[in-house]
């Protein structure tokens, strides 16, 4: 008996709503593409979309990689050594005459700087903890300060929506639009986790193509 023959790529049919567009688009985050398809069901459209969050988190990583590793570098040794000291100089002030922190305060002849030693404990202690935090926000936040990566971006999207017959509306403080919504997708999927609907927003009314609403 024989078997009957797989069919081609060609014979299969498309699933709703695609163009067709190559099986081997740019990958991108179910949630970005859930969102894109909500907009319009179209694998181009989609591809756009995803070469747009993939040069987005391009630039990012170009503008936040050397100096940003090695401000965060900066900070670990600033939190480590002023840990450190701030830990020496609690024993040293600790009600344990005999500690040995306190003797070696009493060796240097620092006895008489007491309350300035714990003036700089304070300091230290509240150095340390906004070292700390310092450090999680940079580990989080992407350097695009001046926001020019985001325009960049706007624009692009702006142009897509354009070649797809969509409309850009900015819209009221209500609601976010179709497109300030997935601008904002677009960049926390790139990693630009620190950006809002209020962000996406402004972006998209900068750029230099005519607002459409």
């Amino acid at each position: 008996m024989s078997k009957t023959p797989p069919l081609s790529n060609a014979g299969r049919p498309r699933p709703a709503g695609t163009s067709g567009a190559p099986a081997n688009r740019k990958k991108i985050s179910k949630r970005l593409e859930k969102i894109a398809r909500q907009i319009k069901d179209s694998d181009e459209f989609v591809s756009h979309v995803a070469g747009l969050c993939n040069h987005y988190r391009r630039e990012l990583a170009l503008r936040g990689g050397a100096a940003q590793a090695a401000m965060r570098q900066s900070t670990r040794t600033f939190h480590k050594h002023a840990l450190a000291l701030s830990l020496w100089l609690q024993r040293a002030h600790e009600s344990n005459t005999t500690s040995i922190e306190r003797e070696a305060l009493n060796k240097m002849g620092a006895a008489a700087l007491r309350p300035q030693t714990a003036q700089a404990l304070d300091w230290l202690l509240r150095a340390t903890e906004m070292a700390a935090e310092s450090i999680s926000k940079m580990s989080r936040r992407r350097n695009d300060e001046d926001g020019t990566v985001l325009r960049i971006v706007a624009e692009g999207l702006r142009v897509t929506f354009d070649h797809h017959g969509l409309k850009v509306l900015t819209g009221g403080p209500d609601q976010p639009t179709d497109a300030v919504r997935l601008l904002d997708a677009i960049a926390k999927d790139a990693g630009d986790s620190a950006l809002g609907p209020d962000a996406a927003k402004a972006a998209l009314r900068d750029t230099k193509r005519p607002q459409a609403a």
